[in-house]
């Protein structure tokens, strides 16, 4: 069923023209996602699609009685009790279907809303949206402050609606599964209006699309195919069978490598620690608890986080996640417990909403501020305006004014000062929000580089996978350990439908049992922590191999680099028999 058309649409701001030239229809069937890079005018664009901002030439022409559910991406929320918001979506609705709602968001129907967190707001807005009965639904990145379970039923719920989507989201798991159709729209150069560009599929196939209009362009090609060939590798490889060996692994990385090589412009810098080495210790947890008010956010926490470690934490809304990377950081003191922080430890936080504050300087003097040169894993040093280039910050930008710059780009800028300072240990909270999908590509490529400790809070279950090696979640003041995410998600399932079985339920596991599990899970820490250092291992062969092919004319450099190797594969034997002791015959 047709809905509305777009004809000719263009969108200005301030006498800058956002996007031009917009002309496409939507259906029922449309389920569509609308990408590009921070104020191109993705918001704006579904403003005009709801009726809430006339366009600035051509015209909308909906069909007629076409009903619009519309979450923006800032809402404001009366003083009211979550059930009385909601059902202010359909005022025919019961009462049930209401409980109902907001019983499968994990919302109190009796929350006084106006006390809530963040999450159980954006969570609240979005019953509301969903609950009044609509043609079309137009969010506007719908996953911002959502935990990781609450985004996972949204995609089912989407899945399971006949209606027409249209929507803005960061979120690359969302656009890979819950559309059909992209809206893209890419400035073909700086300052110049934004083409639209209308493309069925879904995230993957727009990403090989841009790669075909960048060589047609003869515009950046190289860079281009780097950026998302990578990212198209990552969004369809598949989980891989426990019993894999990791060598399967390790062709496979290589073969990405490959597949992504270009100029080294664009190769994902593999960023150093400055000059402190990490010791042994990092964090070490004892029997912490921190109450806040009158929630007991930890209770008696036992975590080691070691060197190289990369850690997601992750739990529903207000569970705590935040409040305990700032006990990491030192920003919060425990009730009770101790917090041991390892004495190489250099650690840099980034915070939920920060932005680079506003000044009068430009934004590359904010940066030079800091450092003028970052240091790399391999002893090199980049320029620290080299970094600025690959987050998005051209010469024009990097020139500008820090309070001129959008708040996009002042968050971006907020990310490079922390990666500039090159810390040893990054503790990031939420650092998804509000960047464009180029931007998180980018700083996903030189994280997976970083050579420190990485512990990192996030709902966005694309970036857990590609850069933690384990999960911790946080709920009820208690931590459980899990190996990635999709083993979070199935126990937290399986956790689900138990106490929604009120009788003939299985009687509970023995403590040998409960012993064998934590066992199990204990191994195949050990296992994927072990296939994550083979994976590095092999990449120093290769550079190895590299540098003896450059060293043929040096004997004395070519036997040290030989006598390398040979410890080298024997550090790769010793790590493969160890690997093989815990993971054969893991499954229970």
């Amino acid at each position: 069923m047709h809905l509305l058309s777009l004809h000719d649409v263009g969108a200005s701001v301030e006498g800058r023209t956002l996007f031009a030239g917009a002309s496409f229809g939507l259906t029922s069937d449309d389920r569509v996602g609308v990408v590009g890079p921070n104020g191109v005018g993705k918001t704006t664009l579904l403003r005009i699609i709801i009726g809430d901002r006339a366009p600035d030439a051509g015209r909308v022409v909906p069909r007629s009685g076409l009903r619009i559910g519309w979450l923006p991406q800032e809402v404001a929320l009366p003083d009211a009790t979550a059930a009385t918001i909601v059902a202010e979506g359909d005022p025919l609705a019961r009462d049930d279907e209401v409980a109902a709602l907001l019983a499968r968001l994990r919302v109190p129907d009796d929350l006084r809303v106006a006390r809530a967190s963040g999450g159980l707001r954006r969570r609240v807005a979005l019953a509301r949206t969903l609950l009044a009965p609509t043609d079309l639904l137009v969010l506007d990145e719908p996953t911002n402050h959502l935990d990781v379970d609450t985004v996972d039923w949204l995609e089912e719920e989407l899945a399971r609606r006949r209606t027409g989507l249209v929507l803005v989201t960061h979120d690359r798991y969302v656009l890979e599964r819950s559309v059909n159709r992209m809206l893209d729209l890419e400035a073909p150069a700086p300052d110049e209006p934004a083409e639209v560009w209308w493309h069925d599929g879904t995230y993957s196939s727009l990403l090989e699309a841009r790669v075909e209009r960048a060589a047609a362009r003869q515009r950046s090609t190289a860079r281009a195919r780097n950026l998302y060939t990578k990212e198209v590798a990552w969004l369809r490889r598949s989980p891989k069978a426990r019993g894999t060996k990791p060598r399967f692994r390790v062709e496979q990385a290589e073969r990405l490598r490959q597949a992504a090589a270009g100029d080294a412009e664009t190769q994902p810098l593999e960023l150093g620690t400055g000059a402190t080495r990490l010791g042994d210790e990092v964090f070490t947890l004892t029997g912490v608890s921190l109450t806040r008010g009158d929630h007991r956010v930890l209770d008696r926490v036992d975590l080691g986080i070691g060197p190289g470690e990369r850690v997601g934490i992750v739990g529903p809304n207000g569970s705590g996640k935040t409040t305990l990377l700032h006990v990491l950081a030192g920003q919060l003191t425990p009730d009770e417990g101790r917090v041991k922080v390892g004495r190489t430890v250099q650690l840099a936080m980034f915070e939920q909403l920060a932005t680079a504050p506003p000044s009068g300087a430009s934004a590359l003097d904010t940066v030079l501020d800091i450092a003028a040169h970052v240091p790399l894993k391999n002893g090199e040093r980049l320029p620290a305006h080299r970094l600025a280039e690959r987050f998005g910050f051209d010469g024009r930008t990097q020139r500008t004014p820090v309070e001129l710059l959008s708040g996009g780009e002042r968050r971006r800028l907020a990310l490079l000062h922390l990666l500039v300072a090159a810390p040893n240990v990054l503790l990031l909270d939420e650092p998804t929000n509000d960047l464009d999908l180029d931007t998180l590509a980018v700083l996903e490529d030189h994280l997976d580089g970083f050579a420190g400790t990485l512990v990192v809070a996030s709902h966005d279950r694309f970036l857990l996978d590609r850069l933690t090696d384990r999960i911790i979640a946080i709920e009820g003041g208690h931590l459980t350990e899990h190996l990635d995410w999709a083993g979070y998600r199935e126990q937290m399932l399986a956790a689900r439908a138990a106490t929604e079985r009120e009788a003939g339920a299985r009687p509970a596991a023995s403590s040998d049992s409960a012993k064998d599990n934590a066992q199990r899970q204990a191994d195949r820490r050990r296992a994927r922590q072990l296939e994550q250092r083979l994976a590095r291992l092999q990449q120093q062969r290769e550079r190895l191999f590299a540098q003896m092919v450059t060293a043929a004319s040096a004997p004395q450099r070519l036997m040290a680099l030989q006598d390398e190797l040979t410890m080298l594969d024997a550090d790769i034997d010793r790590t493969e028999d160890a690997w093989l002791e815990v993971a054969v015959d893991d499954d229970p």
